[in-house]
């Protein structure tokens, strides 16, 4: 899956608002994938969270009875919200017992029974225990079963639930007006046993057999083709589907989708079947999703030199959905801001957004389907590689959105932010009780893992990389991994030590600062290069910590291509480049590719700041030193003065991707500075920044303007109408009087930055009207841009209004939490957030207990906060109420504020007297 859209990072909070007013829609980082948002993890729907302080006792279930079919038929019942079930498993008995333990939750077992094959008796249990906590049913029988082939047939009914998870109900609007019901199903991490009993762990693969009983007047949908239909006999309203087999795979995977749906199709080059299905009357909002899907199939046809294995896949937008998409083999489950674009209503970012998810489902028809890891363990092997390998997909369907830069933007950032506290964790984490599960659906895993393989794959070339994967994927078809097993394909395909490099990557915690300083020695630069871990909070003393870093370096006569390589794998080193003059600047990490953070002596830097400021940098080269700097500064190793004059070389800048990054680390600040005297005159300062990008874009687009043209206008407005710009305030309330009064649209990429500039500018009119606009949405993606613009707001009674309202029948669970996120765009905003959350926990807590949804509602209402004694407030509230899914999420936060708060008093005065000295000139 898609984590933002999978679990969750504490990444700076603004910088997810800031995300949100770019159109409307969920940028990568905010969702799932890291970067300066609310994490990544988002993305895809994950499994529950357990304590960190106390790990749960945990046994996985016994090896001696192992499925190898289920023929399973469920009947779901749209108006009392039931399921009836009977499955028929095909077993192997390894060892002769007279119990069989598997998984289940809320199920209700009628019958069970067992008949060893060449018998024709059935063997009856003699008890059915169920153990809650361990989400085990356990069947005894009389006597022991014999060893060989049988099959374990049971009856059974569950609840089709409204958690988001297991096999539950979703509601719609149909055309007509009427709220429907459909039946869908989400099941990683661990939530096939809500729908039937099973060996729910990924190693325990087996093929399955689905037959669906539904209204003849539904859709209803499977991971594989219809192969029979027919009659449900004495029930006129009802009929059976019998869906393909399909091929060996966990029970994560399974899926169905019982609903009314329209569809767009196409096929692929090689004829697979490719459907896209929408809300009714809605199919022309998936076209663009068929058509990145049927270019996407082939790419990976050809980039794992393996075909799609299956002779369909069906994508399809759910209304009630945690996560951003959910990679079941086959049939692909969306939000439907995630799948859904309206040509006319749709942002530019909207449509960015649907591309990377549709890219990274697919990516996992392959890894992650088709090859699985072991355990959850190495669940970052899937998510860090699907993350990694949507934006190569991206970049080849779509090139004009220059993707990588924005990966620098969206994942490595923000996965570097997060690595840096001490409250991260190693890529790969020892995962015992599933439950422990959703600790790790989060920045690092998909967003630091995604960084590792593209520095990996940068450091033994894309063809060797090729190689290795194709050598991984059909060594392991349908079988189950290790992160061993990819290194060591990798390490055959290259030649290279990868196994030895990586490990240094995925199992310790945090990441390299390269001090690098230079002498010139005639017509060569020498470089002296030391590598030490990076602190959020400063230089530690105790650092025993070694990375093998690939080290690359540019110099102003290359600037895109390295003139120099090498594996850094001690503590330091020294580099010489020929054929450099002295006026010349080197660097290290061209395209911002090294996983570390790089401290420049400070004449190596005064020679790199006007490379960026006449923009013979590139610009990944450009983002990349100001995102360093900044880092250092916040850690106190530089001066934030520095960081405010190195942000005003950026004022000619033209790259969308550096202003995004650019806007995130203003957002850092402005949190820090907004409770302090100075921040009027910080206002002014990022006024200044974007003004004059402002002026040459404009409002409206111009003749030859692309993508990235659009997306920079949204950045730019949102930003000098949240800091105050009366030009852009006055314009934004002008054209939102003209989209009310139906005398001009406002295009779909100015809503979001119009909509929170006239918010925050606004009385409680403003507010009404917004409300009547989201009533009258239609695309969910235009509702869920109203939704999050609410908090902008700056009344304190309409803040409370809007904490409100999140709660209300009027927004559906999978988006309160993020409208509550919304409310915390001010100061005032996080204050009421953070009461409002505590004063409702009760009511927030059982609605999102057990779901990474709860870790991000924690994260936007109090990672904001700038104050030592918020930290030990968080403290004792969740001491108080204690939050095992969001156990890592407070801690991170807590370690947040207290940065902020260190930073704050190191450097406030500082702050204030360069902003005072710079209004007064």
């Amino acid at each position: 899956m898609p984590g933002w859209l999978c679990a969750g990072a504490a990444v700076g909070l603004v910088a997810v608002l800031v995300g949100l007013w770019h159109g409307g829609n969920t940028p990568a980082q905010l969702w799932g994938r890291g970067g300066g948002g609310a994490g990544t993890a988002l993305r895809e729907g994950h499994g529950r969270s357990a304590s960190m302080g106390q790990k749960k006792p945990f046994e996985r279930l016994p090896q001696d009875v192992n499925p190898t079919n289920y023929a399973l038929r469920l009947q779901p019942d749209l108006e009392k919200f039931t399921f009836t079930g009977r499955e028929v498993i095909s077993v192997q008995v390894q060892k002769a017992t007279d119990k069989v333990v598997m998984n289940s939750v809320d199920i209700t077992i009628a019958t069970a029974t067992y008949r060893p094959e060449n018998d024709t008796k059935d063997l009856a249990t003699s008890e059915i225990q169920f153990n809650k906590e361990n989400e085990t049913v356990t069947l005894h029988f009389p006597s022991a079963l014999p060893t060989g082939a049988g099959e374990l047939t049971l009856e059974f009914e569950g609840e089709l639930n409204d958690k988001m998870k297991g096999f539950y109900r979703s509601k719609y609007t149909s055309p007509d007006g009427q709220d429907r019901f459909c039946a869908v199903t989400q099941f990683e991490a661990t939530d096939a046993r809500r729908a039937f009993p099973c060996w729910d762990e990924p190693a325990r693969k087996a093929t399955f057999d689905v037959t669906l009983v539904v209204p003849k007047d539904r859709v209803a949908l499977s991971n594989m083709n219809v192969v029979e239909e027919k009659p449900v006999p004495s029930r006129d309203d009802l009929t059976e589907l019998r869906y393909a087999r399909t091929p060996v795979m966990s029970t994560y995977l399974l899926a169905f989708v019982v609903g009314e749906y329209d569809y767009v199709e196409g096929r692929d080059t090689d004829g697979v079947l490719v459907r896209v299905y929408t809300p009714v009357g809605k199919k022309e909002q998936g076209k663009f999703a068929l058509e990145v899907a049927v270019k996407t199939l082939p790419f990976y046809k050809e980039y794992f030199k393996i075909p799609y294995p299956l002779p369909k896949i069906d994508l399809i937008a759910i209304a009630d959905f945690a996560a951003g998409a959910m990679e079941n083999w086959g049939l692909v489950t969306y939000r439907e801001t995630a799948l859904l674009i309206d040509p006319e209503n749709s942002s530019s970012h909207a449509k960015q957004w649907v591309a990377l998810v549709v890219g990274h489902e697919l990516a996992h028809q392959w890894f992650g389907n088709l090859v699985t890891m072991e355990w959850w363990t190495h669940l970052w092997l899937n998510e860090g590689f699907a993350s990694w390998i949507e934006y190569l997909c991206v970049d080849f369907c779509l090139p004009e959105y220059d993707i990588w830069t924005q990966f620098v933007s969206t994942d490595y950032t923000g996965a570097l932010k997060l690595d840096a506290l001490k409250n991260s964790h190693p890529i790969e984490v020892p995962v015992g009780h599933p439950d422990e599960v959703d600790e790790i659906f989060d920045t690092i895993s998909y967003s630091k893992g995604a960084s590792v393989i593209r520095m990996l794959h940068d450091f033994i070339g894309d063809e060797d990389f090729r190689k290795g994967m194709n050598l991984y994927l059909t060594k392991f078809m349908y079988k189950n991994t290790f992160t061993e097993d990819l290194w060591a394909s990798l390490g055959q395909a290259s030649g290279k030590p990868v196994d030895k490099i990586m490990s240094t990557w995925t199992k310790q915690m945090g990441f390299p600062v390269l001090e690098v300083s230079a002498t010139q020695e005639g017509t060569s630069r020498v470089l002296k290069i030391k590598q030490s871990k990076f602190c959020a909070e400063g230089p530690s003393e105790d650092d025993s910590s070694l990375w093998m870093v690939p080290v690359s370096i540019s110099t102003s006569q290359s600037p895109a291509t390295a003139v120099k390589t090498l594996l850094l794998d001690q503590r330091e080193t020294t580099v010489t480049i020929d054929n450099v003059k002295p006026d010349d600047w080197v660097k290290l990490n061209p395209g911002t590719v090294g996983f570390y953070r790089t401290q420049y002596s400070s004449d190596m830097l005064d020679r790199l700041l006007p490379a960026i400021k006449d923009q013979s940098l590139p610009p990944r080269d450009r983002l990349g030193i100001q995102n360093d700097l900044f880092a250092l500064a916040k850690s106190g190793v530089a001066s934030t003065v520095d960081i405010l004059r190195v942000m005003e070389a950026f004022v000619n800048e033209s790259n969308y991707t550096v202003w995004s990054d650019l806007a995130a680390n203003i957002a850092s600040l402005s949190t820090l500075l907004s409770g302090t005297d100075c921040y009027p005159n910080f206002k002014l300062f990022v006024q200044d920044l974007f003004k004059v990008v402002g002026e040459k874009l404009g409002w409206d687009p111009k003749d030859g303007e692309g993508h990235l043209d659009a997306m920079l206008r949204s950045i730019v407005l949102s930003h000098l109408g949240k800091y105050g710009h009366q030009a852009t305030i006055t314009e934004a309330t002008k054209r939102l009087e003209e989209h009310i009064s139906g005398t001009r649209t406002l295009h779909a990429d100015l809503r979001g930055p119009v909509y929170a500039t006239v918010l925050r500018h606004g009385d409680e009119q403003t507010y009404e009207q917004l409300l009547d606009l989201l009533r009258k949405a239609d695309l969910h993606e235009e509702k869920v841009r109203i939704l999050r613009s609410l908090g902008s707001v700056s009344q304190p009674q309409l803040i409370q209004r809007v904490l409100d309202f999140a709660l209300s029948s009027e927004v559906r669970s999978q988006d309160t939490v993020f409208v509550i996120g919304g409310a915390t765009s001010s100061l005032k905003g996080r204050e009421l957030a953070w009461k409002f959350v505590q004063d409702r926990w009760d009511e927030l807590h059982t609605r999102y207990q057990g779901g990474f949804l709860l870790a991000r509602l924690v994260q936007f209402s109090t990672s904001g906060f700038v104050e030592e004694s918020r930290a030990r407030e968080v403290e004792e509230f969740f001491r108080q109420h204690p939050a095992p899914a969001a156990e890592r999420t407070v801690q991170q936060s807590c370690e947040n504020i207290r940065l902020n708060a260190a930073w704050l008093a190191r450097d406030a005065g500082n702050i204030s007297n360069y902003l005072k000295t710079r209004a007064s000139l």
